[in-house]
């Protein structure tokens, strides 16, 4: 049975609150380790403040402090427990991307859904696929979907993005629309299964994730939108809708927030 609308809801704000519960916890850890650090001792009071800064910058991913609105510059390192609440969005520290431009956010959908219905009236037998109604009602919600870890944690290759959002154009979706001529079962790991057609969504290490319209009649699976995770020498993850889907995805590559923790607090500064 398909997951209600409820259902959805409640099972995103859950993975959205554990990645957000994760990192919070992370970054206070973050901010202790770099206000306790002790410098140099040719440290000046102004290089202690700088390395500091760029600590707090790395683990967000940021590059370009200068090109931040001001009112999210990091000057010392309890600024971002300060600004969290800003600073969740931008960085989606919760998981998922949202933009705060709600007409862009709709044109950006629409062009979504517009390419992967664009790429499957181009694969033969996939012409009438109607566009899964959970993963339309998750886009509605939030923009992409990140996984757990801070910025720098997921950029570096720690994570799988189960789904890498919206801002493509029509045509960049539609390339990633698959049919069996193309090997969608190979590429899925779903060789014992009958595919019609996909899409690839989402990317990480050694991992490519998919949604695919398939069955499988020994395992008494119908024809149905499907969520895969193939996750190279792990195998592959196969989920009935989004809700068991984020159900796994909540806790997926974690970072350790026990004594293993302490692998991310490096000397901050050293180059």
């Amino acid at each position: 049975m398909a997951p209600t609308e409820d259902e959805i809801l409640a099972a995103l704000a859950h993975y959205r609150s554990i990645v957000l519960q994760n990192n919070n916890s992370a970054f206070v850890r973050f901010v202790r380790h770099a206000e306790t650090a002790v410098g140099h001792p040719a440290s000046t009071p102004e290089s202690i403040t700088a390395a500091r800064q760029c600590f707090i910058y790395r683990l967000l991913y940021v590059s370009r402090p200068e090109n931040l609105d001001p009112s999210l510059r990091i000057d010392a390192p309890t600024d971002v427990l300060t600004k969290w609440h800003a600073l969740v969005p931008i960085f989606a520290l919760d998981g998922s991307h949202v933009g705060a431009d709600l007409d862009r956010r709709a044109q950006l959908r629409q062009a979504y859904k517009s390419g992967v219905e664009l790429g499957l009236s181009q694969v033969e037998g996939a012409e009438e696929l109607a566009f899964p109604a959970d993963f339309e009602t998750l886009m509605r919600q939030v923009d992409s979907l990140e996984g757990n870890g801070w910025p720098q944690y997921r950029e570096e290759g720690q994570q799988v993005r189960f789904w890498d959002g919206l801002g493509e154009s029509e045509d960049e979706v539609a390339d990633r629309v698959y049919g069996p001529d193309d090997g969608l079962a190979k590429l899925a790991g779903l060789d014992d299964w009958e595919v019609t057609a996909g899409w690839q969504c989402g990317r990480g290490p050694e991992a490519t994730c998919f949604v695919i319209y398939c069955r499988n009649e020994v395992e008494g699976k119908d024809w149905g939108w499907r969520y895969v995770a193939q996750l190279g020498q792990y195998g592959e993850e196969i989920f009935e809708d989004v809700v068991g889907m984020l159900q796994w995805y909540e806790t997926l590559y974690a970072p350790p927030l026990d004594h293993r923790f302490d692998v991310y607090l490096p000397d901050i500064f050293e180059n």
